[in-house]
């Protein structure tokens, strides 16, 4: 099994050795990694997203695959976990919080052309390789790695956090 430190926002397919697991890591040392740790910090508003940086992180990963079969033609799949400790703020008491998100993902990425196809058409996840996998497409033979994290984390992104669900705020109680 090879290792790699570094995945590219963009895979290059034809750059993948077939059948050959790749362990994959990044965090914050990655550019474009570092931009979703401080988009998710951005409703924190006592420093800027910027700053946050030094309190907050965030770690992926993972290992990779490019497989082949007849029906599918070449895939890619990956499997992993997104992990990131991000600051935003409480939506009732506007008090700045710490938020864990730990985000395992299963996903295949097949060639676009193969979306409005029998085998694809209005699915949105697969059984392969005696797993259940999401489905991205690939166009082009290169897989978008960065828009398929980036969707990741914000569909798991806590749009209404609250940091103490109990508690009363100026005298009121909740249900």
């Amino acid at each position: 099994m090879n290792k790699q430190d570094k995945v590219g926002a963009k895979i290059n397919l034809i750059k993948l050795p077939a059948n050959n697991p790749i362990l994959f890591e990044l965090d914050q040392e990655t550019d474009w990694v570092k931009e979703f740790l401080m988009e998710m910090n951005e409703n924190a508003t006592e420093k800027t997203p910027e700053e946050y940086l030094e309190e907050t992180s965030i770690f992926i990963s993972g290992e990779m695959e490019k497989k082949n079969k007849p029906d599918m033609g070449e895939f890619l799949l990956v499997k992993g976990t997104i992990e990131v400790d991000y600051v935003t703020e409480c939506v009732r008491t506007l008090k700045p919080m710490t938020v864990q998100l730990d985000v395992p993902f299963k996903i295949i990425f097949v060639d676009e052309s193969l979306a409005t196809s029998e085998l694809f058409a209005e699915i949105d996840e697969t059984y392969v390789e005696n797993d259940v996998y999401e489905i991205y497409f690939y166009n082009k033979r290169t897989v978008d790695f960065q828009e398929m994290l980036h969707e990741q984390i914000f569909l798991n992104y806590d749009q209404y956090p609250v940091l103490d669900a109990e508690s009363k705020i100026d005298g009121v109680d909740t249900p």
